[in-house]
């Protein structure tokens, strides 16, 4: 592992407690405070909406998409799928990947505060979606700055999501196929098969659950 990438691990365990408080605030505020998204959404015209609606979809799909490719090309397993493979998050193409879709994931959920009211994207807006949301970022920030596999799983979800989010069957059956290599990778770490923070894969695939 070089100095650039030892620099950047450190970087995610120093901004874990921001991190934390954001989502927090993310987590806490209540709707009325976008007050403003709901009333530009209503001034908006219906094929403006539509519009604007069809483009984030679009472009939070390609960039979702491109991302979980990446994670899969670069920290993935060259010798083949393996409950127990290389850890390559301190590798600089890995750590890249990882680091950026995680900044992806993060900056995605702030924007779809106000674009989600604005546009009438229709993801849940209650409490429990939020704090579901919240933990699967912090843990997978948790997971980066302990050069964990979990981090890749995490980010893999949250992409697959986002990229088939207009094909809910596959999304749905793709998640699945995640969680279970999830669960299968908890439980050899459990067993002391694979190298990893016990709690840490524990925690991944509570969040899963949740997610």
């Amino acid at each position: 592992m070089d100095a650039d990438s030892t620099r950047v691990l450190r970087l995610f365990g120093l901004t874990l407690p921001p991190v934390f408080v954001l989502l927090l605030c993310y987590t806490c505020l209540g709707e009325h405070v976008f007050g403003l998204a709901y009333v530009i959404g209503k001034r908006l015209k219906p094929r403006a909406i539509a519009m604007l609606r069809a483009t984030y979809f679009l472009s939070t799909g390609i960039v979702a998409a491109s991302l979980h490719l990446a994670l899969l090309f670069s920290c993935g397993n060259g010798a083949g799928l393996s409950a127990c493979p290389l850890v390559r998050v301190k590798e600089r193409g890995c750590l890249i990947s990882t680091s950026v879709t995680a900044v992806y994931c993060g900056a995605t959920l702030l924007l779809e505060r106000w674009a989600n009211p604005m546009l009438g994207l229709g993801h849940p807006t209650g409490w429990f979606a939020r704090a579901s949301a919240a933990i699967g970022v912090a843990l997978t920030w948790s997971c980066i700055a302990d050069h964990q596999l979990c981090a890749q799983l995490l980010l893999l979800l949250f992409t697959s999501r986002r990229a088939l989010a207009r094909v809910s069957g596959l999304a749905h059956l793709h998640g699945l196929l995640i969680k279970g290599y999830t669960v299968i990778h908890m439980s050899r770490i459990l067993t002391g098969a694979c190298a990893g923070i016990p709690r840490l894969a524990v925690a991944t695939v509570g969040a899963m659950v949740l997610l």
